[in-house]
């Protein structure tokens, strides 16, 4: 009888942990929903109110890779308009070779720019290469985005694979359509020409980017 009881209170014990932990992933499931939920879908087109001239003086950030692993930098220049008619949404971002997201931008077709309140995000971002920064290792998410690990950013992915950050205020999906890699014979007069002066980071590669979604907060 004893050892009858023993195993029915183990039993039992065994299935209210179960049930905790199944109420604990529940919890998790919807507390992600919910941040998702905060980013609504906009037309850029139609919807998109920041002036278009100032819009990446905000220092955004920019976020390429897949499932299996990404990095994210920031951005202080680039633009957003239309490429190949006017029905067609892009937005143009500039990667110097040397940045670790440069390997990223020539192996994935698609990329996001994001937007945050919170400006320790791109002072982060922009002060420390994933190449090598160490981070904190333990965890999937952490061997696939270390610099987003260190700030507590949870990683997302459009229906298309590309991922983001689910804190980011706004979020801007961007298939690559072209892509050139900028030499000093291309520039036409003395503001490239002293700007690249002693920049060690190399002529930046520019790539034009369809809009494919956005959603902001």
């Amino acid at each position: 009888m004893k050892i009858r009881m023993r195993f029915l209170c183990a039993a039992v014990a065994l299935f209210v942990l179960a049930g905790c932990g199944d109420n604990r992933n529940q919890n998790n499931d919807k507390q992600d929903m919910a941040m998702n939920s905060e980013l609504k879908p906009f037309d850029v087109q139609k919807e998109f109110t920041d002036n278009g001239f100032s819009f990446f003086t905000k220092n955004l950030i920019l976020c390429c890779g897949d499932s299996t692993e990404s990095n994210a930098m920031t951005i202080g220049w680039g633009g957003i308009g239309n490429y190949l008619g006017h029905d067609r949404p892009a937005v143009t971002v500039y990667v110097a070779p040397a940045r670790y997201t440069y390997e990223f931008m020539e192996r994935y077709p698609r990329f996001t720019v994001m937007e945050f309140e919170d400006p320790m995000v791109w002072m982060f971002m922009g002060e420390n290469s994933g190449r090598d920064f160490k981070g904190n290792d333990a965890g999937i998410e952490a061997q696939k985005d270390k610099k987003a690990a260190a700030l507590g950013l949870h990683i997302a992915y459009t229906e298309h694979g590309t991922p983001y950050y689910k804190e980011a205020k706004t979020v801007i999906e961007c298939e690559t359509m072209t892509s050139w890699h900028q030499t000093e014979k291309d520039f036409r007069n003395d503001t490239p020409k002293k700007w690249y002066d002693g920049f060690e980071a190399g002529v930046h590669t520019v790539y034009i980017g369809e809009v494919l979604g956005a959603w902001k907060k």
